[in-house]
């Protein structure tokens, strides 16, 4: 039946062994015809116990009568048996009748007899060790042995194995068992430590001691020293294996503590702190618990300074200078950490007003103006303000009460406003009393009060006035931006009874801090000319419906020329912005860009006034302005691309005059004239051009194109360029669908790619194409069609937005002249941002429906997509000069809202620049949440804005 059935059959299997597994076959089963031998195997036990049986391999040609023999430490036979009932060949088993008892670690021969040969035997199985199966040990000399027939076998042969075996059974084996555990332990760095178990069961007793599971290599006694430790070793868990020829035991883990020297990971602080007040110096430490701490001023200990941190009593001056440190210790040592140097200054009170003299100009009686002063605390204490008074007729203060606490550096905006109840001139003033040393701050106040005969109000630039609407209640302007901002707003006129003739508007320079100056020239003023449109149709029936067909304001009749700055009134042109008449009942809206120099010292921060007159045969009246300046600067180069005309210019224009007429509303042509770009680049704040005036490219879906230029004439041509402005070629036009253009595309982008500085392509699309990635550097989208990739967009190139006269699913942006401005803004500054697009494109500036004549300021339906579907103002956002004989094209509406979406943008892009990206995320995305969700609400916008130019101006240095 087999050994392994034997085994398993017998009672007591467990405690039976032999020295090889009944599975062992030998690599030479047949040795061939010998004759009769006596081939053994010489072992010893580790334990005591009986011998049951003798074990041989035999081979199918081994015939005959086998007897089992042992022989003694002395050579005397102790037993023999006579094998029966065997199997045709592998391994056979005869138990003797009597089990043999046998002494541990004794010497003892086993053996077989066979009479014709045929043996099975391993050769030089011996040659280099014995074999080992604890507690049973088959050993290297001598072995194995042959000897004649009957006999104890003592001779050797090429150190052979012959597959003679012995079935043992151990006497009264136990396992081991564990009587002590090893205990943790806790040293210092740079220590040993020693973990040692007491275990019993039957001998011999093996040992490995185990790291956190891990064998440690020749750790192999009761007891285990470890190398010096180091922290890496803290917490470390040594637990030991006992085993024996019964089984094993594993001990419980004893952990090791070792406890590191403190060490200091942030030093204490120096600190400024104003006389009065108290300082925290603090001090981060590791090493072993407990951490004991011990502060010290100029050296000497401190009393109760022993925690962590150190708060002293209120300063005084007397402590200016001091050093702080602390000694960090523990039971392996201590660290002194660096001096802390204290600075205590003297408190100062100062409170500040600016502007400190407010002119509000012209105000009808029974109407009201109000400015802002700032009080500031330039101090570095606190100030209470205990009281604000007025003096003068009609002129009151709200706003800032009593007891209002200003820290240092905090300002408020105190609310002064003139309402006169009679005509004349009037003075005043506010006094502001607080506990400054420079108490009372005063600022002093002039007016008029005037019978105006006729009404004005102000309205913010994205409020479309209409020739009727009712008047307003905004009696002056109040704004804010950064330095290398355009800001704007605008003044409504409405005609009384009888009419206005001879009106004209005027600006004054504005004053600010310390008598800095923004000069009325970078006061740029224009009338608003009405046109009527056909609205549009078939807008696609979703969230952001046209407002139809009317009436709007929309192009901008410029007092003086854009290029040179002469003034248009005394030309023979047919439309002028000054000398205007004003029926009855009618509105007449004047739009104002104020022009924020660049430079700190040409508009320091802070409140700025000054004052916009209108002024008529019949009456003259004055609003005043008030101009926050911000503490930072938007770049001359907008941070955003555009392009913005793939036209030729149209008669009236060149490719100089559309270019500067574009660039000075923060846009950019297709192609500025090289001869031109750097001074652009310096004055008109010009930051990507086209080279498409030398090659144009003109990539067709089937494939066809205008030309492919190879790198080297690329090369050629950007070197005409100022170094570092970015150049890109315009491949193609919505080929959406197209394979057969990837070809010649993929080469150009490869020329383009390849050529001495980055020249980049684009291409308008409805998606992004993956066939032409890495082809492709700007994806130029059409919005409305919602196809925008998901965000961040990774697969290459960045991505651009465009609007067409294809209004898609009629819910995104879009830019004809009977939607509300916000649209245009909105795409160009907070969505663009929002939806990862890092520029902007448009077709077409002067797509004149009359040429260079006053039926294009009048005219602007147009049907560029087809089928007779109105699109008022789609390709027109300049209007020829002939009519206002200008050297250049005027702007309308839309590209002043274009502009200001721009400067939007680079607001969020500032403060993404400066990590401040989630705050942006949550004051944009409630707003601009994706193309096909968005606010229309301009006051939403202007809030977000207000909210992002107050945090860079808090976060300037």
């Amino acid at each position: 039946m087999g050994l392994l059935f034997t085994l398993a059959c017998c009672g007591n299997a467990a405690a039976q062994q032999t020295i090889w597994p009944g599975t062992t076959v030998p690599s030479a089963i047949d040795n061939g015809a010998s004759g009769p031998l006596e081939l053994g195997v010489t072992f010893k036990s580790d334990v005591s116990g009986t011998i049951t049986g003798i074990r041989f391999y035999k081979s199918s040609a081994n015939t005959g009568t086998h007897v089992g023999r042992l022989w003694g430490p002395n050579g005397a036979l102790l037993a023999s048996v006579t094998f029966t009932g065997e199997t045709g060949s592998g391994w056979q088993q005869a138990n003797f009748s009597t089990p043999v008892t046998i002494t541990a670690n004794t010497v003892y021969t086993a053996s077989y007899g066979l009479t014709i040969g045929h043996f099975s035997a391993n050769w030089n199985y011996f040659t280099s060790s014995g074999y080992n199966n604890a507690p049973l040990h088959a050993l290297q000399t001598p072995n194995g042995v042959y000897g004649t027939l009957g006999t104890r076998p003592a001779y050797t042969h090429q150190a052979a194995n012959y597959w003679v075996d012995v079935v043992f059974r151990a006497t009264s084996s136990t396992a081991p068992t564990i009587g002590s555990q090893p205990t943790s332990k806790t040293v210092t760095v740079g220590q040993t430590a020693s973990f040692s178990v007491t275990a019993t069961g039957t001998t011999p007793l093996s040992y490995q001691w185990q790291k956190n599971g891990a064998a440690i290599s020749g750790a192999t006694s009761s007891s285990y020293t470890t190398p010096a430790t180091t922290s890496t070793d803290n917490g470390a868990l040594f637990a030991v294996v006992v085993s024996n020829s019964v089984g094993k035991v594993t001990s419980s883990s004893a952990t090791l503590t070792v406890n590191s020297a403190p060490a200091i990971t942030s030093q204490p602080a120096s600190k400024t702190v104003i006389a009065g007040q108290t300082a925290t110096f603090a001090v981060s430490a590791t090493g072993a618990a407990p951490l004991s701490y011990q502060w010290r001023m100029n050296g000497t200990a401190i009393s109760g300074a022993t925690s962590a941190s150190y708060t002293t009593p209120a300063e005084t001056t007397t402590d200016n200078g001091a050093q702080f440190s602390v000694v960090v210790s523990n039971a392996a040592g201590s660290v002194t950490s660096n001096s802390a140097a204290l600075t205590v200054n003297a408190s100062t009170l100062v409170l500040n007003a600016s502007p400190a003299s407010l002119s509000f100009g012209s105000i009808d009686t029974g109407a009201a103006s109000t400015l802002g002063v700032t009080l500031t605390n330039s101090g570095n204490s606190s100030v209470t303000i205990s009281g604000v008074s007025t003096t003068g007729s009609g002129f009151s203060a709200s706003n800032v009460s009593s007891n209002t606490v200003l820290a240092p550096g905090q300002s408020a905006t105190l609310n002064v406003t003139f309402a006169p109840t009679s005509t004349g001139g009037v003075t005043g003033g506010v006094t502001v009393a607080s506990n400054a040393t420079n108490s009372p701050a005063t600022i002093s106040m002039t007016g008029t009060g005037v019978q105006s005969n006729f009404t004005t109000w102000v309205s913010p630039s994205l409020t479309r006035v209409g020739k009727t609407d009712a008047p307003g209640t905004l009696s002056s302007i109040a704004l804010s931006g950064a330095r290398g901002e355009t800001v704007d707003t605008q003044v409504v006129v409405q005609g009384p009874a009888g009419g206005l003739s001879n009106v004209n508007v005027s600006a004054t320079a504005l004053t600010g801090p310390n008598g800095a100056t923004i000069p009325a020239s970078n006061v740029t003023l224009y009338r608003e000319y009405y046109l009527s449109v056909t609205g549009t149709a078939s807008y696609g029936g979703g969230t952001n419906p046209p407002l139809g067909s009317g009436t709007y304001a929309e192009p901008l009749i410029p007092f003086n020329d854009p290029e040179t700055g002469a003034a248009l009134c005394g030309s023979s042109a047919s439309l002028k912005a000054c000398n205007a008449s004003i029926s009855a009942g009618q509105n007449q809206p004047y739009w104002i860009d104020i022009s924020i120099p660049h430079g700190v010292a040409n508009s320091p921060a802070g409140t700025y006034t000054g004052s916009v007159t209108i002024s008529s045969s019949q009456g003259t009246s004055t609003i005043p302005v008030s101009l926050t300046v911000w503490n930072f600067e938007l770049p001359t180069q907008p941070s955003e691309l555009s392009l913005w005309t793939l036209w030729p210019p149209a008669s009236g224009n060149t490719t100089t005059t559309l270019a500067r007429a574009l660039m000075r509303n923060k846009v950019m042509g297709w192609y500025d004239p090289a001869g031109n770009a750097s001074s652009d680049e310096t004055n008109m704040g010009l930051n990507r051009s086209g080279l498409d005036n030398y090659y144009y490219i003109g990539i067709q879906c089937n494939g066809g194109y205008s030309s492919i230029p190879s790198t080297s004439q690329i090369n050629t041509a950007a070197a005409n360029f100022p170094a570092g402005l970015g150049l890109d070629f315009y491949m193609a036009d919505e080929l959406n669908g197209c394979t057969g253009d990837y070809s010649p595309i993929r080469t150009l982008a490869a020329n383009a790619h390849a050529a001495n500085r980055s020249v980049k392509t684009m291409m308008t699309l409805n998606a992004t194409d993956p066939n032409l990635y890495g082809s492709v550097d700007h994806w130029v989208l059409l919005d409305s069609l919602q196809k925008w990739p998901t965000l961040p967009f990774t697969s290459g190139g960045d991505l651009w937005s465009y609007t067409s006269c294809n209004a898609g699913y009629g819910n995104t942006p879009e830019w004809m002249v009977d939607y509300p401005p916000i649209n245009e803004r909105i795409q160009a500054g907070f969505l663009n941002f929002t939806q990862g697009a890092t520029g902007l494109l448009y077709y077409r500036a002067d797509g004149w429906t009359a040429g260079n004549a006053i039926g294009s300021w009048n005219n602007v339906d147009t049907t560029a997509c087809g089928g007779g579907l109105g699109r008022p103002g789609d390709g027109i956002f300049l209007y020829p000069p002939a009519p206002i004989a200008s050297t250049e094209s005027a702007p309308g509406i839309r590209l002043k809202a274009i502009r200001d979406g721009i400067q939007d943008y680079e607001y969020a892009q500032m403060l993404k620049n400066l990590g401040q990206l989630s705050v942006v995320d949550t004051t944009l995305l409630p707003i601009a949440t994706s193309w096909s969700n968005w606010s229309h609400d301009p006051n939403a916008l202007q809030n977000a804005r207000t909210q992002l130019g107050q945090l860079l101006h808090q976060l300037a240095p």
